[in-house]
């Protein structure tokens, strides 16, 4: 008997504590309550994304139906559709950390009628990311638009003697 009332003693004093810690609280402004906030998250990028130099996160997959890729020697066009589940203001985030990693630099970071719209700079590219809400399904959606800027010069030929 005093066993059985140790280990419901130690059960819930686990329970209450772990209720205690599950999350910060914070008084909400409007009503004086408590409420619970939920702390911020970091995506993390897929060890082998569909572009080598463009991060996608973990958790989207490329969505085929709607992606289109085309590259030579010397210019490449990405228009491509990843679909997932997370916010996309953590999305957005995740891009603005992750591609000068990849060596591309933020130029202009828009929220536009509910979408988010980033662009990137890459010595002769150009990237623009727009990440919209999804459906049912997919929570988010991330449209990767990547383009050559510029001239494009044919390869040097040598010259015949």
């Amino acid at each position: 008997m005093k066993k059985l009332m140790s280990i419901v003693f130690v059960s819930v004093a686990i329970l209450a504590f772990a209720v205690g810690c599950g999350g910060t609280q914070t008084i909400d402004a409007s009503s004086g309550a408590p409420r619970k906030i939920e702390p911020m998250y970091d995506l993390v990028a897929k060890s082998r994304p569909v572009i080598s130099d463009m991060p996608i996160p973990i958790g989207y997959s490329l969505d085929e139906g709607r992606s289109r890729t085309f590259e030579t020697g010397v210019a490449r066009y990405v228009d491509h559709v990843y679909k997932g589940g997370s916010d996309k203001f953590a999305v957005a985030r995740f891009y603005k950390r992750q591609m000068p990693i990849n060596r591309w630099a933020l130029v202009t970071d828009m929220f536009v009628q509910g979408d988010v719209m980033l662009d990137f700079e890459k010595e002769t590219e150009r990237c623009r990311i727009i990440i919209t809400d999804g459906n049912l399904f997919h929570k988010t959606n991330i449209k990767v638009h990547l383009w050559t800027t510029g001239r494009i010069e044919a390869p040097a030929q040598e010259q015949q003697e």
